[in-house]
């Protein structure tokens, strides 16, 4: 490694976070870009966490694409796509199914693009202030937000065709998010 040059080193860890993760017999590549640079550290977090989501669903050969960014852009995207001008805490896009693809071994779900400070975790680490009635900043904002891990869950989720538009198709969803949360748990 000391012959190595920085820049080499950089280079060859961010390659690392692209290249296809086996776990359990299971291959899956998981890509996690963060757009803002003060979501850098949750990007190898958010790549095992995202693995292990699909090793819970027990899904094999899929590739999927996380994208961290802030309120700003997520609002441009929420205008642009759900014609809503706010910003929101994740949003998924499947791939295409119309587009032609080589043939390749791993399948391309899509793109998940989450919005880490629309989170309870994030208001956790970050915002430790007493608000007028007593009661801390944080709690407050923890209960008006999900976790990360939630997030990703519900991301991925509608990558593979779930929904909630409908009150049978979001009963299933919420469903299927309590029994990947609860496997989850049992694996940390």
């Amino acid at each position: 490694m000391s012959n190595v040059p920085r820049e080499a080193h950089l280079f060859f860890r961010r390659a690392f976070d692209k290249i296809r993760v086996t776990h359990y017999g299971m291959t899956n590549k998981v890509t996690v870009q963060s757009i803002d640079k003060k979501f850098e550290a949750l990007r190898r977090p958010v790549q095992r966490k995202v693995l292990a989501i699909l090793e819970a669903l027990k899904k094999e050969n899929v590739s999927i694409d996380v994208l961290l960014l802030g309120n700003r852009q997520m609002r441009t995207l929420n205008r642009l796509y759900r014609g809503k001008d706010s910003s929101t805490n994740v949003l998924s896009f499947e791939e295409p199914k119309q587009f032609v693809y080589p043939k390749e071994e791993i399948r391309r779900k899509g793109e998940i693009y989450l919005n880490p400070e629309m989170s309870s975790d994030w208001w956790t680490k970050r915002n430790k202030k007493k608000s007028p009635e007593g009661r801390s900043e944080r709690s407050r904002r923890t209960e008006e937000f999900l976790s990360i891990d939630f997030l990703l869950v519900h991301g991925v989720l509608h990558l593979f065709g779930f929904d909630h538009i409908a009150g049978v198709d979001a009963v299933k969803m919420e469903r299927k998010e309590t029994a990947v949360m609860k496997l989850l748990e049992i694996k940390n």
